[in-house]
């Protein structure tokens, strides 16, 4: 059964977390973008009636589903946090206030992705329990940033094996393969700052393509 991608109220939604509506801003970027639902859904190989219950908020898209659509739209994932207003120069956020999406169980917090002429993608993720994904590891141009916040979470690299606890943290050149997950029974949180690899050119092409293949 579809619904919102706010509307599954879990462990993961509490406190006073400003959810996104990723419908609404799908809305706006497809039509600044000059592009009519059929045209979107021709360019991304998705269909029609998949966009109109996103924008619609009728159901939640996937990872995957939102990386066709950055890919098609030529914007970052973090484009589905802004809300197109003129960007400030810096950004606080107290403490249980930032946006958050909710993508296939994983929560993703907008850690200052507003921030005018941004050299980085500052995220906070938290991976349910027992989430696998997929063996296809991933690869992109830039560096990035891990710290572990609280749980555990693992990290291959080239194949080789990090296990990330509590304060442990982690810097990587992204263009060597790599995949995580969270095989542990409690949920892991951890901060990933990504920077690309050409100033002010944020790839939509990172981490949240394996997600799509959780099976929870």
């Amino acid at each position: 059964m579809s619904q919102s991608c706010f509307e599954n109220q879990s462990i993961f939604e509490q406190g006073g977390f400003t959810p996104v509506s990723v419908g609404k801003r799908l809305r706006e970027l497809r039509t600044h973008s000059g592009y009519s639902i059929k045209s979107l859904a021709e360019k991304s190989n998705l269909s029609v009636n998949t966009l109109s219950l996103i924008e619609n908020e009728k159901t939640s898209p996937s990872v995957s589903t939102l990386e066709q659509l950055a890919k098609a739209l030529k914007i970052p994932l973090s484009c589905f946090f802004e809300s197109g207003d003129e960007k400030p120069h810096v950004i606080k956020t107290q403490a249980g206030q930032r946006s958050y999406m909710l993508l296939e169980d994983v929560r993703i917090e907008d850690c200052g992705l507003g921030l005018e002429g941004q050299p980085l993608q500052p995220l906070m993720i938290t991976l349910p329990p027992n989430m696998e994904t997929s063996s296809e590891p991933i690869f992109h141009a830039g560096y990035e940033f891990v710290f572990c916040q609280s749980g555990q979470v693992d990290y291959y690299i080239k194949e080789k094996k990090y296990v990330l606890h509590e304060g442990d943290s982690l810097v990587l050149s992204s263009v060597y393969p790599h995949r995580w997950h969270n095989p542990y029974q409690e949920p892991a949180v951890y901060l990933l700052i990504m920077i690309p690899g050409d100033a002010g050119e944020l790839s939509g092409e990172v981490h949240f393509m394996t997600v799509a293949d959780y099976n929870g």
